[in-house]
């Protein structure tokens, strides 16, 4: 009674039923196995792929890639993108984030990628706001500039190769990765406003950079040659006179700007006009850059 019997299939024909006995399954069932699942994590925390954990198990990818499947699918995995996995630990499988340092996920979530504008800005001290978004730049074709990868949020900024120099090596939970060092950080903010949150933003930044003792006026002068955007120059000097910094940074800013109008914060309306710096400034901008 308790044996599990092969499955009886009734086919009716026009002169007789003919019984016909199915056999069973014989493909191999995949169990949840927590010892499994525990070699994996130690040897690929945080982040596993489908051929890393065949290698682990010793089984082929076939087997492996349904078990990761079948893992995710009862939360001990999170799925990062196809064929890789996040391993959730226990205390956060009812939470949305299970990757507690979210800069590991750009390694996978990229081809090339180094953190920028707000999160570098956090990273190197610049702000004290918080930002629950990582942002970085990317060489990558992104087709959303926004997207979340296992309950992180990001933000791609695609960027031409031209702008990847003075980045610094970063090795978080052994995932290697590149962050823009503090002097290429503030000339990206000034390359483009909205990697910063806005113009009030980068102004702040800016403010914090020239007080720090690692200030370095020339390595920032010959990044924003490096990456010869017109209107960063435009935004740095005129930045820079307003938070009555260096005269070097204004002077060398100056003789760089050329004929054209940009703007200042292109997000916001800009009614006003500096011939100064041929920049498009909001109405009330001396509010906004203000220092409190």
């Amino acid at each position: 009674m308790g044996e599990r019997r092969a499955s009886l299939v009734c086919i009716k024909s026009t002169n007789s039923t003919i019984m016909r006995t199915m056999r069973p399954n014989t493909y191999p069932k995949l169990t949840v196995s927590r010892s499994e699942l525990a070699r994996v994590a130690a040897g690929a925390r945080p982040l596993v792929d489908v051929a890393t954990a065949a290698s682990i198990l010793g089984w082929d990818r076939t087997r492996t890639a349904k078990q990761m499947a079948r893992w995710s699918s009862q939360g001990y995995l999170r799925r990062v993108r196809r064929g890789t996995y996040a391993i959730v630990p226990i205390a956060a499988m009812a939470q949305e984030q299970v990757i507690a340092d979210p800069w590991v996920l750009i390694g996978t979530a990229f081809r090339q990628a180094y953190v920028a504008g707000w999160s570098a800005a956090e990273h190197w001290d610049l702000t004290e706001q918080i930002f629950n978004t990582l942002l970085v730049c990317t060489t990558d074709r992104v087709r959303r500039t926004r997207l979340s990868v296992a309950g992180t949020e990001l933000r791609a900024r695609h960027v031409p190769l031209s702008w990847f120099f003075g980045t610094q090596v970063e090795w978080r939970e052994s995932s290697r990765l590149l962050v823009s060092d503090v002097h290429k950080t503030i000339l990206d903010l000034c390359a483009d406003p909205s990697l910063g949150g806005g113009i009030q933003h980068v102004m702040h930044c800016l403010r914090a950079y020239l007080k720090r003792s690692d200030t370095n006026i020339e390595q920032l002068l010959g990044y924003a040659k490096r990456l010869n955007i017109p209107a960063a120059f435009k935004r740095l000097g005129f930045l820079s006179e307003v938070a009555k910094g260096p005269i070097r940074i204004i002077e060398e800013c100056r003789r760089e700007v050329t004929v054209g109008l940009a703007a200042l914060d292109p997000s916001l309306p800009s009614p006003k006009v500096s011939k100064r710096w041929q920049l498009r400034l909001p109405a009330a901008w001396e509010r906004l850059l203000r220092d409190d």
